[in-house]
């Protein structure tokens, strides 16, 4: 058997899939999310699991600890920069270092073959890193394309004039801002009193606390430039006074406001300066719409090719889920790479069924609809019925006489009015708007996905948390159940989630299904087969049917530039 390492592995569906081939054997995993964690536990008793990848550093310790790996497998969270910048709080999304702390772990481990699973849109220009210092490899060698970006650190006028001169200088953007706690605290005690309805009770509970706070920040230095000291007296006099209720909120709130905007300001340079992201200072400028500067980005797509490449064949590609038995349009991206020196060309799996021959959902769930499902997370597992209809997906599924997770979010009187309200396949958009003005400010803006009533004739859509998207049953008046999302999802009955009702139906649309797991691990087992019959026929060692670790060893490699490589991305990462 092949042995497999699986990183971000969430609930363990791409582990399942690759562990019902009978081909391999998931050695270690690594998942940081406590409630996924105990459930890949309850459900991979022989796999050592580990918490944080970020605490792998000491590769030759971990291999001594572990041993070696022929398979590296993982799905890197990676938001991509255009929406990270989507949020007030953070220009950058640091998940996205996670992809480079996995080409890391590739790259230092070396196995004979990876799978990397990620969204359908990894390859759009979204997906993109912000240059660094840290950037331990080669743009130009590699033929790693870089472009101007333009950031906008303060979406507003500046109130301060001349901050350009100083909002990248680290000891002066150190002291001006302020503690998280401090921050969070003043920034509420203005989001709360701009509310009419909460602002006297704010300035009953939260007056005193704002005033302590601002009364126990330290004076600035002579480092911090007089023009600031004075806005900031200013503005927070003006906190303090507002609180005190010796002034009224509208002639607070401009100044609160700009306070709060400032901080942001600074928030954002220390977010850049802090992980190094090499800044254009000569574009640095201020107008009425906001602060900008220019920086450089890269695509990932183009990052993992060329960085993997070197030492990987890799074939890539964006596989349907659908394609290989799930009652599921889920499109995801997919890579599988091969060491050059094992000389096997990669390959991704092909479609086993075509559009005609879908799976749906009917064929998932439609033996359930006679099980009432529970509200309550204390409640036993159910025991299913004899008697049920069959489908052949059913039978794969059904493989157990018990059903957990069969838990569904208790439906409120109005919720159940727009279920009642919706035919199959129908969404939020087809109800009427007196079932939804009193909830949705812009109900024009809600995604299709939410109140979708699915359709037993159709597969689903992707399966998200569909406990927040509010998924309707094709026929009964409730929500989709954990198990019934597990089932669209092909885990079979046997898998059991642990954790929170809301963390179990993340869990289940956070995995990969285990039917397109089992297809690319299928196709990765004929590679590495392929694999050890091309070294056998050149008279290479083998050892329990695998190529011995020894002939594929860092010293054997023909390339000079794959140690390097290991080398340079062990500082690649900044946590």
């Amino acid at each position: 058997m092949y042995r497999v390492l699986d990183v971000f592995a969430g609930a363990g569906g791409m582990s399942l899939g690759f562990a019902q081939t009978s081909r391999f054997n998931i050695g270690v995993a690594v998942e940081k999310n406590e409630n996924a964690q105990a459930t890949y536990v309850r459900n991979h008793e022989h796999t050592a699991m580990l918490s944080d990848i970020l605490d792998i550093t000491d590769y030759s310790l971990f291999q001594r600890e572990y041993g070696d790996f022929d398979v590296i497998v993982g799905g890197p969270p990676c938001q991509g920069f255009s929406n990270a910048n989507r949020q007030k709080n953070h220009i950058l999304s640091q998940n996205n270092s996670l992809v480079k702390k996995y080409v890391e772990v590739i790259l230092n481990l070396r196995p004979k073959a990876f799978v990397m699973e990620n969204v359908r849109m990894l390859k759009s220009d979204i997906h993109r890193f912000y240059c660094s210092h840290d950037d331990g490899f080669e743009f130009e060698r590699l033929g790693i394309t870089k472009r101007d970006e333009t950031i906008c650190i303060l979406n507003t006028e500046c109130p301060v004039a001349g901050i350009t001169d100083y909002v990248f200088d680290r000891p002066v953007v150190e002291e001006i801002i302020l503690s998280d706690k401090a921050f969070y605290a003043l920034r509420l005690f203005l989001k709360n009193t701009s509310n009419e309805e909460k602002r006297g009770k704010t300035l009953k509970d939260k007056g005193k606390q704002c005033i302590k706070i601002i009364a126990l920040m330290s004076a600035r230095s002579p480092q911090i430039p007089r023009h600031y000291v004075a806005f900031e007296q200013a503005a927070l006099n003006a906190f303090i006074q507002f609180a005190g209720e010796e002034i009224s909120f509208d002639e607070a709130e401009p100044w609160m406001t700009a306070y709060i905007n400032v901080q942001r300001l600074f928030l954002h340079a220390k977010e850049l300066l802090e992980n190094n992201i090499i800044v254009d200072l000569e574009s640095l400028r201020s107008d009425h719409r906001g602060v900008y500067v220019n920086v450089w980005s890269y695509s990932v797509i183009d990052y993992i090719s060329k960085r993997l490449g070197e030492s990987y064949n890799i074939s890539d590609g964006v596989l349907n889920a659908a394609w290989f038995g799930a009652p599921q349009l889920r499109e995801r991206y997919i890579a599988v790479g091969l060491r050059h020196d094992l000389g096997v060309k990669s390959e991704l799996p092909v479609a086993a069924f075509n559009v005609e021959d879908y799976r749906t959902v009917f064929d998932a769930i439609k033996d359930l609809e006679s099980v009432e499902p529970s509200f309550s997370m204390d409640e036993p597992p159910l025991v299913l019925p004899h008697d049920y209809p069959t489908t052949e997906l059913t039978e794969e599924l059904r493989n157990s006489k018990r059903l957990t997770n069969h838990i569904a979010t208790d439906t409120r009187e109005v919720a159940k009015k727009r279920f009642e309200a919706l035919q199959q396949g129908q969404n939020f958009h087809d109800l009427d708007l007196t079932l939804i003005e009193d909830t949705y400010t812009k109900p024009e803006r809600t995604q299709n996905s939410i109140y979708l009533r699915l359709e037993y004739n159709r597969p689903s859509g992707t399966v998200t948390n569909v406990r927040k998207s509010m998924w309707i049953h094709p026929v009964l008046h409730r929500a989709i159940s954990i198990r019934e999302a597990a089932r669209l999802q092909t885990f079979p009955d046997s898998f059991e989630f642990i954790g929170t009702k809301d963390s179990q139906y993340q869990q289940v649309g956070n995995a990969v299904p285990p039917m397109l797991a089992i297809a690319i691990a299928t196709k990765v087992a004929q590679l590495l087969d392929a694999c050890n019959l091309a070294v056998n026929e050149q008279g290479g060692i083998t050892y329990g049917g695998l190529v011995n670790d020894r002939t594929a060893a860092r010293d054997d490699v023909q390339n000079p530039i794959k140690e390097h490589s290991a080398r340079d991305d062990r500082q690649e990462v900044s946590v």
